[in-house]
């Protein structure tokens, strides 16, 4: 996952779903291409968002996180090496890969109108300045979701 200032027993504290898990997600609003194809660069959307991303996604998918490490610590395996990992902890990886998901499709549902504000504003300009504002829209609809103890977060 796109992250910032992580290590491995530790919840990065900044954090962007990666392109693999946008396009998986199957998602309505333009931003997520224009996120998945870099138009909209990552380390903008760390900044803009990501520290609330974290939050939101260790709240409903880190269990999965947590025991996708553990199993890989236990075994002392090499996270390059799927091939040999994923029979053994492919399990916890493919629930959290899923949580991700329903994650973003909650994102995508609760904060359309600021996502496609920010697309809009993408799209026009590559000034950061003029994405500021946008932008903490989004992060600000991200914390709410986070904060939101009713949130329910459906994957398969």
């Amino acid at each position: 996952m796109g992250q910032s200032g992580s290590s491995a027993n530790k919840q990065p504290a900044r954090l962007v779903p990666t392109s693999t898990q946008i396009r998986r997600a199957e998602l309505q609003s333009k931003w997520w291409a224009l996120q998945a194809s870099g138009t909209a660069p990552a380390p903008l959307c760390l900044q803009a968002y990501g520290a609330e991303y974290a939050v939101l996604s260790e709240k409903h998918c880190g269990q999965h996180k947590k025991e996708h490490q553990r199993c890989m610590q236990k075994g002392k395996l090499d996270p390059l090496d799927m091939s040999k990992w994923y029979p053994i902890c492919g399990e916890p990886y493919e629930q959290e890969n899923a949580c991700v998901a329903g994650v973003l499709k909650e994102v995508d549902k609760q904060c359309s109108a600021q996502l496609e504000k920010a697309a809009a504003m993408v799209s026009s300009t590559q000034d950061e300045a003029a994405l500021q504002g946008p932008l903490q829209a989004l992060a600000r609809c991200v914390s709410k979701m986070a904060a939101d103890k009713a949130l329910k977060v459906e994957y398969d």
